[in-house]
């Protein structure tokens, strides 16, 4: 299954929070990538997607393996590995990823601190570097940040193919969704996903800061 695709995966640093946004021209984006578990990580899958490449690294993770050695655990035996993109995050902010050179091009990945981005069937390098930038420049909840930066991607021209769904998740919790909305088939499922996400975001935002006031007292929810 192809599923050319632009992504985000990082760790909040003051919450200690795991969230990724993906968009891409193919539908239910959400179904398939990103995979994301509280304490352990987030792993995003895209290219030739393999969706059992998320549980593997997230398993990976909690055996306490590093971003890094787990990237390369989960590719180690993956046939079609130089198909795929993959993305992961762990405990500590360590980032990895790879992008096979059989992804079709503008494809890549930029690595910053705490957070990765990456895509492949791009408009062009301007759509990463977008990403990466206004990552960096936005601030306060961790869900805010990545929509920016998916938004940020749809406005400089995101998959060259054109646009059909869109996801956004943060795990705070154990089986707890913190933040999980999807657009599985919409003409601009960025800005659809924005809309749901600015109709509900004062009750997430509520549950932020009572987040920050358990880091800032010591005990965390």
């Amino acid at each position: 299954m192809k599923l050319n695709t632009y992504s985000i995966i990082a760790r909040c640093p003051i919450t200690g929070h795991f969230g990724s946004a993906v968009a891409t021209c193919f539908p239910g984006v959400g179904a398939h990538s990103p995979h994301i578990e509280a304490n352990v990580g987030a792993v995003v899958t895209q290219g030739w997607v393999n969706p059992a490449l998320g549980q593997a690294g997230l398993d990976s993770l909690k055996e306490g393996r590093t971003a890094n050695e787990t990237l390369n655990y989960v590719l180690l035996n993956d046939p079609g590995k130089e198909l795929r993109q993959v993305a992961i995050v762990d405990q500590y902010g360590n980032c990895s990823a790879y992008t096979g050179v059989e992804n079709d091009d503008y494809k890549g990945h930029i690595l910053g601190d705490q957070w990765s981005v990456q895509g492949n069937l791009l408009t062009g390098p301007e759509v990463l570097e977008e990403m990466a930038s206004t990552f960096e420049k936005t601030e306060g909840p961790l869900a805010n940040r990545l929509l920016e930066t998916l938004t940020a991607a749809d406005r400089v021209g995101g998959d060259v193919r054109g646009k059909q769904s869109a996801v956004v998740k943060v795990a705070a919790v154990d089986h707890f969704p913190f933040v999980d909305f999807r657009v599985d088939d919409h003409p601009e499922p960025v800005k659809e996903l924005n809309r749901i996400y600015q109709k509900n975001k004062s009750v997430l935002i509520d549950r932020y800061y009572e987040w920050i006031d358990a880091v800032k007292q010591g005990s965390p929810l």
